[in-house]
């Protein structure tokens, strides 16, 4: 069965280049090696692996109330707020994967046969006579953040809350903590007399009544605040491209974090340090370097694919692992070929435009005729 199975393959390659005889001619080049390689034809990269560290932290703000010292006296209150702090933690840390075009791979496709090559927004080619290209992520800009435009986490304060005049005219803070205290008791009245007192008959409707009690529960939030102060938790999400070298790396400072500021540069050493490790992993099939003595002794022609290899990341928290991936990565990989004749015969070839490992190759149900 093997045998018939390879002789069907042989078979089905011959009738391609018998094809691609009668389609013209193709070839692949090194855009470095053609003085004019921007014109007659078509320029593709192959892509660079790059990582995005996506790292999400929680920071609890907490904000005194200007009345907490009488919290306990007026409202029996314990579990109040005593200073002004912000406390942030890590909570997540996800490792994605794009695709950039790299500069010292790139690749001119001409001659008369030309085949339909599609390329994505970045010059990485992702197929070659195929309608669509893989489905791509679009990724954020490194080092912005999802919740918070400019970087900017929100201010606390109690501007929120309607002081009538009671309060404002007050002399003291004691006698304004105690008509704020006295405020909130009447709007508990005034609850209970909307539930079932003399006030019960005067919404009759259900949404009125919704209304009405949303209003009150809201403003005698805003007054129990000035007594047990404000508590608000906020997601922060950073960004952090990393560029994979062919070797592996160890103990690279992603960026420094504190429980008081925040996330911190790399360089900021009143912050912990969180590292990105990188162990690479060769490509699985063996391949000859473009440039190693015996690839050019019998330098590639073809279609340039990547044979990627691996690259296992791990994001340490000093000595604690936050997160870890293994991923196919182009630099740790070798540069293929497919036969030039693929080109001309009638083959829809998919790429990878993340590692530039080869996705499929079919023959096209409806070739399209090509000039001679």
């Amino acid at each position: 069965m093997k045998n018939i199975a390879i002789m069907a393959m042989a078979a089905v390659l011959s009738m391609g280049i018998a094809e691609a005889k009668d389609n013209g001619t193709v070839t692949v080049t090194p855009a470095s090696q053609d003085a004019d390689a921007a014109n007659g034809g078509v320029i593709y990269s192959l892509p660079k692996t790059m990582l995005r560290i996506r790292v999400e932290a929680e920071v609890t703000m907490k904000k005194v109330g200007p009345y907490y010292k009488y919290s306990n006296k007026y409202l029996n209150l314990t579990d109040v707020v005593t200073e002004d702090s912000k406390r942030w933690k890590l909570s997540k840390v996800t490792i994605e994967t794009y695709g950039k075009a790299n500069e010292s791979q790139m690749y001119k496709i001409s001659g008369s046969g030309m085949p339909a090559v599609l390329l994505n927004s970045n010059g990485i080619l992702a197929g070659i006579n195929t309608e669509k290209a893989e489905q791509r992520v679009k990724h954020r800009r490194a080092n912005v953040e999802e919740d918070n435009s400019n970087n900017e986490l929100p201010v606390l304060s109690f501007d929120d809350v309607r002081l009538d005049r009671s309060v404002l005219t007050k002399t003291s803070t004691a006698a304004m903590a105690e008509e704020a205290a006295l405020t909130i008791y009447k709007l508990r009245e005034k609850r209970m007399s909307l539930l079932g007192g003399e006030d019960a008959t005067i919404l009759n409707d259900e949404g009125s009544y919704n209304k009405v009690f949303e209003e009150l529960d809201k403003m005698e939030r805003q007054f129990v605040s000035l007594f047990a102060g404000k508590v608000e938790k906020v997601k922060v999400v950073k960004y952090y491209d990393v560029e994979p070298g062919a070797t592996s790396m160890n103990s690279i400072v992603l960026f420094r974090f504190s429980e008081t500021d925040g996330f911190m540069d790399a360089m900021d050493i009143t912050g912990k340090p969180v590292y990105v490790d990188m162990e690479f992993g060769g490509a699985k099939v063996n391949s000859y370097d473009e440039n190693s003595k015996l690839r050019k002794q019998n330098p590639l022609s073809g279609l340039r694919y990547v044979i990627p290899g691996t690259v296992k990341v791990k994001i340490i928290d000093r000595n604690i692992l936050l997160t870890e991936k293994e991923i196919e990565c182009a630099q740790s990989g070798r540069v293929a070929t497919l036969p030039i004749e693929m080109l001309m015969g009638g083959y829809s070839i998919k790429l990878n435009t993340v590692s530039g490992a080869l996705v499929g190759v079919e023959k096209e149900k409806n070739p399209v005729e090509r000039k001679k």
